[in-house]
């Protein structure tokens, strides 16, 4: 039995599912929950130029504004100095906070454009040469992204070593709270250990009466 339904045609065929050709949702986000109104402007720049432009970097831009302020981490100015080597000519362009290193001592000159820059950050920045903006600054200056390079922060953080499974159970790599020695020490519940089945064997001991005898018992007395 076969029919056609919107120009498909479809079949009674186990395992085939036609019907749900044209229900593939996607899955990201359309909008963000920050009431930032500078945030949602950006966005609403982003998409338009997406629709209208369509460039790889316009897309990568907006999909990072989706993103929460957790996989948004900041990145500090000595790490940009070290990615931007061999990329001296190009613009850094950073979705996120760029905040000060005082571990590094000499500030190269570099144009980095982010969300946001601490005060610290701006002014040795500044002060080194170089230049600073933010991604609206960006886009009426350089419209298609060029001679750009997009940069992010390591997503992996502290807090992820302590999910999964509690920590003590056999088999988890989950990192403790609390150390690892000492009556302070994190240890799994009584509820959370594998439940452990012991098997005991008993036999007894069972003489039955002689058929010669049955007026004595052969069994002991105190049984």
């Amino acid at each position: 039995y076969q029919r056609r339904v919107h120009g498909i045609q479809q079949s009674r065929i186990m395992g085939v599912d036609h019907r749900r050709l044209h229900k593939h949702v996607s899955k990201a986000k359309k909008n963000v929950l920050s009431k930032n109104l500078y945030m949602k402007l950006l966005i609403k720049l982003f998409k338009f130029l997406v629709r209208r432009a369509g460039k790889p970097f316009h897309k990568a831009i907006l999909r990072r504004l989706m993103l929460s302020k957790v996989h948004r981490p900041p990145m500090s100015i000595s790490r940009l100095s070290r990615l931007q080597k061999g990329k001296l000519d190009k613009t850094i362009v950073v979705v996120a906070t760029v905040t000060d290193d005082e571990r590094l001592l000499e500030v190269p000159k570099m144009n980095i454009c982010a969300l946001k820059f601490t005060s610290a950050a701006k002014q040795r920045i500044l002060k080194a040469g170089g230049s600073v903006m933010t991604l609206d600054q960006l886009i009426v200056k350089n419209p298609l992204g060029t001679n750009t390079v997009l940069l992010r922060g390591p997503l992996t953080r502290e807090a992820l070593s302590h999910f999964g499974k509690p920590a003590g159970l056999p088999g988890s790599h989950t990192r403790p709270y609390a150390p690892a020695k000492g009556r302070n020490s994190e240890a799994p519940s009584k509820a959370q250990l594998p439940l452990k089945l012991s098997i005991i064997y008993i036999c007894l001991l069972y003489t039955s009466p002689s058929p010669r005898d049955l007026s004595t018992s052969r069994m002991p007395s105190s049984a």
